[in-house]
């Protein structure tokens, strides 16, 4: 197994506890998936080669990382990062980045489609615009701790669309942009989940195989006026979401 170098021990703050500089340090290669989930990571005996600690520091590193859920002990074979699950509350709009925060996970998108076309009947009916209309179309993978987690295609109406194009898509989250950047006010979603078979487009970018039954989330996102402004289909593994709504007696 290749391990992320060490970083140079002198770099870092003297007074600190050798366990801390060892459980952030590997706390820092999970949130950057250079430790990927479900991946081994260093055993005690290596992690006291590498930092030049005893025994129980380098326990109580893994402790700590234990109890904070970023990793499990498989009895007889060492330490793997966790398997995790984000949760998104039905309650809140939620962007990608604000849902993967609470786990400490370093999120980012890769742009797999950035192009214009015109609107089909469900989406210009969606957006309230003409059949045929202008929209900018963005097809991107959302990816946390390594690893890919989700499939979105967002379509945009066009003026819209094209202050978006020249934002940082890659790295932060649309709605995050839309409001900081473009200083526009979203206010709520209309979201209906279910779940579908993919097909043999879909699947590859989320590991699923074809016909593989995974999570389809339909958000039409509106602003402060009442105008719908995102059309968004999401795709994800059935283990990869877990999604949380509280619901009145009355």
């Amino acid at each position: 197994m290749t391990h992320a170098t060490a970083p140079s021990r002198k770099t870092k703050p003297q007074k600190r506890h050798k366990y801390i500089v060892i459980r952030d340090w590997l706390s820092e290669q999970i949130a950057s998936g250079a430790f990927a989930r479900g991946e081994q990571i260093p055993s005690e005996h290596e992690l006291m080669q590498q930092f030049e600690v005893s025994r129980v520091t380098a326990r109580q590193a893994l402790t700590d990382l234990r109890n904070k859920g970023l990793i499990e002990a498989h009895h007889g074979k060492g330490y793997f990062v966790s398997r995790f699950t984000a949760t998104s509350n039905l309650e809140r709009l939620q962007s990608f980045g604000e849902m993967m925060a609470p786990l400490g996970i370093e999120t980012c998108s890769d742009i797999i489609e950035l192009s214009e076309m015109r609107a089909d009947h469900e989406t210009a009916n969606a957006l309230n615009l003409p059949f045929d209309a202008p929209l900018t179309r963005l097809v991107r993978t959302r990816n946390a701790g390594g690893r890919t987690v989700a499939l979105t295609i967002n379509y945009l109406p066009i003026a819209l669309g094209r202050r978006v194009m020249c934002l940082d898509l890659g790295n932060q989250d649309l709605y995050r942009l839309m409001e900081d950047r473009l200083k526009i006010e979203l206010a709520y979603a209309d979201t209906v989940l279910d779940t579908v078979k993919v097909n043999e487009i879909i699947g590859p970018f989320i590991g699923a195989k074809s016909d593989e039954s995974v999570i389809r989330i339909k958000r039409l996102t509106f602003d402060s006026s009442g105008t719908p402004l995102i059309h968004e289909t999401t795709y994800s593994p059935l283990e990869s979401i877990k999604y949380e709504v509280r619901v009145p007696r009355w």
